[in-house]
């Protein structure tokens, strides 16, 4: 079992990755001086987390 220290760590990083996801969709939203609803931000990012995928899979061989 895991100690309450541990524990705490967990949930402190848990906390850190979700402000960097917030903070990195306010980022893409106001790209370029434009606005765009939380659904069209989270589109953008599936998009980009998706060619990026698709470029590491196709990378040197």
């Amino acid at each position: 079992m895991t100690d309450p220290e541990d524990q705490a760590r967990l949930a402190r990083l848990q906390e850190i990755r979700d402000g960097m996801e917030t903070l990195r969709i306010e980022a893409l939203a106001e790209r370029g001086g434009k606005t765009f609803t939380t659904e069209e931000t989270l589109e953008l990012i599936r998009r980009h987390d998706d060619a990026a995928d698709t470029v590491g899979r196709l990378g040197p061989e």
